[in-house]
């Protein structure tokens, strides 16, 4: 219901855009995508606007699924004639129902090339939105916004100025992700957190939430002494007026919809059934979009519901404590059972401590929710004052945040999974249903000198074993290796990163990617690509960890993966390079006492004794002074499996290049480079064409790892110098992850 304002971009959505390319005009019923980037991100926004096409839209703005936190209201985006405009005070005038004209480009967002890859294009899909365009001036608003979706909206700022006006910017991100469902202020540490604790949900409004609003309005209906009817209205007026607010996102709209049936019920005094009422919400749900069916907001939302239904109703029976208590530690086991095959699935990992954190965290959010709410009520009648009860809800927040790092911290609170096949899920429900059946069925009955068993309450431990079993083959995987070698360059974009499996199921990984430091871009492909390809592939365990060179498109992915993986031993140039990042590479490695080594031509790594990995980079006399010395001083690898060969260079250049085949003429190192696969040095820059170089390593396959970017790389005329010599170039900009696998004799392409 309003534009979402993220560090370093503004987005909106369109509804039935008007699009004009020169003299064409198109209209549609779909969606178009809006993006303004801040003045520094436009800098590191490629502009090539080669295959596109200048374009004008105008139209409705729509509801957005990520709505602003109000926390980036001090991002500035470029207007007119280059004048700065800040994101806040456009997006307080782009209210829903203004029609608007943009200007910019027209572009097909990024789709997913690589298995357990986030396909972004699916994901606008799934809510209508054709395509994507690169705004540029500033949004003229054409006629200005109007109508209820406006009043919600207008609604929603007031609350989101207030939330702000009370509280410091961390603790306003925090509660406004809790209260409105916000997530655009949620940084790649805090997503970590919550996924490694299980307690994502909190931040998706839904049945804990809508229960408070339900309760709050009963006992207002109730000490106006209202009858039925009028109680059914007020209510569920104030149930639905939320979910507005939250721009009625799938788990709100579900518990919205079982909280009326189940009012009706009540207040006409029918049966109430829990499970027919969620049946209801999703053929409510799917009847208005039939594709969120396939969204994990979705699957989540309705799954942890029926697992509280169906489990923790039961579930209660069978734990000796108070009332209340009982409901504390049930229902948060109960939604968890039921979501993991989902978390495994989607996050590629298993929150081990996502029970005992929910148990924690769950009651203390529950009273930040109450005090939320409070405030949001005094926000809407005294706006613009410092809210006690924000005040509150912030200080509560601390507590949470304290005890959610903790957890997280605690080493194997998190697994890293890969996902689950479907026929897994499959039992793991199933089997989660026979247990519904026994504990709800299950009785026993004891007499003076014997006792009495139901059939049912025979078959649980049984199932419980069986779940147990599942849950293992979940953590560890129904795959095996190959028993060949793997050779893997992962598309991190513009960036580095080889993970290489040996036929005894070693492993080592070079380099992970990274974003440069002037970037005002969030992405992090150590965290967001290799360390899910990694929990993809089953490895939670690296034999080496290699850094070629301390470049930012290189180590920048290493810290994520430090965290996330245990690591044998890490390797790296000797070259000296005193950045931040370096050193809190080093002090991660120091803190998990993981053992450094230097690597010089000449060394041999011992991974696996069928695979022969030699050292020919850096030489034992760095380079100095030429035009990148951290580029000629990178780790050159060269892997020998029977009669196949790797070349793995690093971001080589032409003087690191000569050095190389010199050295190797010479006699100090391998008998030749020649090679079945060559990693394109320097991303197939101009600097990485040297014909002596070419000669000596005549490749079958090249393999060029390079994604969007300013520099040209890769330069059309070193694609043209390899495909004359006969080698067949692969990109990760084009191709996504590229597998090369062998038994030594033959080579396969995946």
């Amino acid at each position: 219901n309003l534009p979402s304002v993220y560090p370093n971009r503004l987005v909106f959505v369109l509804e039935e855009p008007v699009v004009s390319l020169d003299k064409e005009r198109w209209q549609g019923n779909e969606k178009l995508q809006v993006v303004y980037y801040s003045i520094a991100a436009e800098e590191a926004v490629d502009e090539s606007a080669s295959s596109q096409q200048t374009g004008t839209a105008g139209s409705t703005s729509s509801s957005v699924d990520n709505r602003t936190t109000g926390s980036n209201n001090k991002l500035v985006i470029t207007g007119a004639g280059g004048t700065g405009i800040e994101a806040g005070h456009l997006r307080s005038k782009l209210l829903p129902g203004a029609a608007v004209r943009v200007e910019g480009f027209l572009e097909l967002t990024e789709t997913a090339l690589s298995p357990g890859e986030f396909d972004y294009r699916a994901y606008l899909e799934r809510r209508g939105i054709l395509t994507q365009l690169k705004a540029q001036g500033s949004p003229q608003i054409r006629v200005p916004g109007k109508g209820l979706r406006c009043f919600w909206a207008s609604l929603r700022l007031r609350m989101e100025t207030g939330i702000n006006n009370s509280l410091p910017r961390e603790d306003a991100l925090f509660l406004q992700g809790i209260m409105l469902g916000s997530k655009e202020g949620m940084t790649l540490e805090d997503r970590d957190i919550y996924q490694r604790t299980g307690v994502m949900h909190l931040f998706a409004v839904s049945g804990l939430h809508l229960g408070f609003v339900f309760v709050a309005l009963l006992a207002l209906a109730s000490s106006f002494g209202l009858k039925r009817v009028p109680t059914f209205f007020l209510v569920t007026a104030g149930l639905w007026g939320y979910a507005a607010l939250i721009d009625f996102t799938p788990p709100i709209t579900r518990a919205a919809v079982m909280a009326t049936v189940g009012l009706g019920a009540h207040l006409w005094q029918q049966r109430q059934n829990t499970g027919n009422s969620l049946a209801l919400a999703a053929l409510v749900l799917l009847l208005l979009n039939p594709a969120a069916l396939f969204d994990p907001g979705f699957q989540f939302s309705f799954a942890a519901t029926w697992g509280i239904i169906y489990l923790g109703v039961p579930l209660c029976r069978y734990l000796p404590l108070p009332s209340g208590f009982r409901e504390a530690v049930t229902v948060p086991v109960a939604a968890q059972l039921a979501v993991l095959p989902f978390t495994a699935y989607y996050f590629h990992q298993t929150a081990l401590l996502g029970m005992v954190a929910n148990i924690l965290v769950v009651p203390l959010a529950g009273l930040l929710v109450y005090l939320g709410l409070a405030g949001m009520v005094l926000a809407l009648i005294v706006p613009g004052i410092m809210n006690p009860f924000f005040l509150s809800a912030g200080a509560l927040s601390l507590p949470i945040k304290g005890l959610l790092g903790l957890l997280a911290g605690i080493p194997g609170a998190a697994l890293l999974v890969p996902p689950p096949p479907l026929w897994l899920v499959g039992i793991w429900f199933v089997l989660l249903v026979l247990l519904g059946w026994t504990l709800r069925e299950g009785f026993t009955v004891t007499f003076p000198h014997f006792s009495f068993r139901s059939a049912a309450s025979r078959f649980t431990a049984p199932i419980l074993l069986a779940l147990v079993c599942c849950f293992l083959l979940i953590c560890t995987g129904t795959g095996h290796g190959s028993g060949k070698l793997e050779v893997t360059f992962l598309n991190v974009g513009q960036g580095d990163s080889i993970l290489v499996r040996t036929p005894a199921g070693r492993t080592m990984l070079i380099d992970a990617g990274g974003s440069p430091s002037y970037s005002s871009s969030s992405f992090d492909p150590g965290r967001q690509v290799v360390v899910p390809a990694l929990a993809q592939m089953g490895i939670r365990r690296l034999d080496l960890l290699v850094n070629s060179h301390p470049h930012e498109d290189h180590l920048g992915g290493i810290p994520a993966v430090l965290d996330n993986v245990k690591v044998g031993r890490f390797a790296s140039s000797p070259l000296e390079h005193s950045t931040p990042l370096v050193a809190q590479v080093q002090q991660q490695l120091e803190q998990k006492k993981v053992p450094v080594s230097q690597l010089h031509a000449g060394d041999t790594i011992m991974l696996d004794p069928a695979v022969k990995i030699s050292v020919l980079g850096p030489p034992q006399t760095l380079f100095s002074g030429t035009r990148s010395d951290a580029n000629n001083n990178s780790v050159v690898l060269y892997m020998i499996y029977g009669r196949i060969s790797f070349l793995l260079t690093g971001d080589l250049e032409q003087e690191g290049m000569s050095e190389l085949v010199s050295w190797v003429n010479h006699g100090g190192g391998p008998e030749g480079i020649r090679s079945s696969v060559l990693k394109a040095p320097h991303h197939g820059s101009k600097y990485s064409i040297n014909p002596e170089f070419a000669a000596s390593v005549r490749p079958q396959v090249v393999v060029i790892s390079v994604g969007r970017n300013t520099f040209g790389h890769p330069d059309p005329a070193v694609i043209r110098s390899w495909e004359e010599q006969g080698a067949r170039t692969l990109r990760t900009d084009e191709q996504g992850n590229i597998t090369l696998i062998t038994d030594g004799a033959k080579l396969m392409i995946k």
